[in-house]
């Protein structure tokens, strides 16, 4: 008879429990169950932090696991650019001309132009290292800001597994497993940094915010509805795919990184992360527009 009672009263408590969730919890019940469909069904290893920047509410999956982070680790380099900006090692506007020793292979366009003739500010360099990938502008932008001082930058901001290990297109380093590396908490932090402009000048966190938010070749971007401002930076190398960014929905901007590593399937994994940033904006867009009952504006 006591066990009876006891089974009882377990059931009623749990009844209860679940009798006291909020639509609020059933709706984020809800996101999660999607994204977890979402994620199983892509090829390779995946890791996600999305996090809304006016709530703090946040959802992760693998969130510090460690990813090769392709041309994502820009970054970081941008950050340290920025940095030694207002530190007043450099200026911006400092014209530097393209030599013949500085042109490397992959993704860009400073490659199909001519050595010694092409002088463009650090600022042009650094634009076209975020919008078309530029390979040339990022590893001169290495030499100049120092691949150490970009680590440094790194471990200041408590970003200890974000590493800038490497030059692009280094075959050397990619045999010795020296790959430039982040985790997709780490990579929202620092997309925070630049959203709230903490550790940096009013101006810096504009014009970082200007760069990253040209339109350019997206994961996040393409089922979002047209003319929504994304400022990111996508990833890509053979087995590979990143984009982090944020996401200027009104009432409830939102942070994405999302990774994928050891996928045989690229384009299905690249289709996936703009499936999660969709759920993740519709979400968001919900509890930013709509009252305590679900009615919408």
């Amino acid at each position: 008879m006591s066990l009876t009672i006891l089974c009882v009263a377990a059931a009623m408590g749990a009844h209860g429990a679940a009798a006291q969730e909020t639509p609020h919890d059933i709706l984020r019940r809800n996101l999660e169950h999607r994204v977890a469909e979402v994620v199983e069904r892509i090829d390779g290893v995946v890791g996600l932090s999305v996090e809304d920047l006016s709530s703090g509410e946040s959802i992760a999956v693998n969130g510090d696991l460690v990813f090769t982070q392709a041309s994502a680790i820009k970054l970081a380099i941008l950050f340290e650019l920025f940095r030694q900006v207002e530190a007043d090692e450099h200026d911006l506007d400092e014209p530097i001309t393209l030599r013949t020793g500085d042109v490397a292979s992959g993704s860009g366009v400073l490659g199909q132009l001519t050595p010694e003739k092409v002088t463009m500010t650090l600022r042009d360099y650094a634009t076209l290292m975020v919008t078309v990938s530029d390979n040339t502008a990022t590893n001169m932008l290495i030499d100049i800001v120092g691949m150490e001082a970009v680590n440094e930058a790194m471990r200041a901001l408590g970003l200890r597994q974000t590493k800038l290990q490497r030059k692009m297109m280094d075959r050397e380093a990619w045999l010795a497993d020296r790959e430039n590396l982040s985790t997709p908490n780490e990579q929202a932090k620092l997309l925070e940094v630049f959203y709230r402009g903490e550790e940096l000048r009013p101006e810096s966190r504009e014009e970082i915010l200007r760069i990253l938010s040209i339109p350019k070749s997206s994961r996040i971007r393409p089922l979002l509805p047209p003319g929504t401002r994304v400022a990111h930076k996508t990833g890509s190398v053979p087995g590979v795919v990143v984009d982090v960014g944020i996401v200027f929905l009104e009432e409830r901007p939102f942070i994405i990184a999302a990774m994928v590593n050891w996928t045989l399937a690229p384009e299905a994994a690249e289709r996936a992360i703009s499936e999660l940033t969709l759920l993740a904006y519709q979400y968001f867009d919900r509890l930013g527009n709509s009252n305590s009952f679900g009615h919408k504006r």
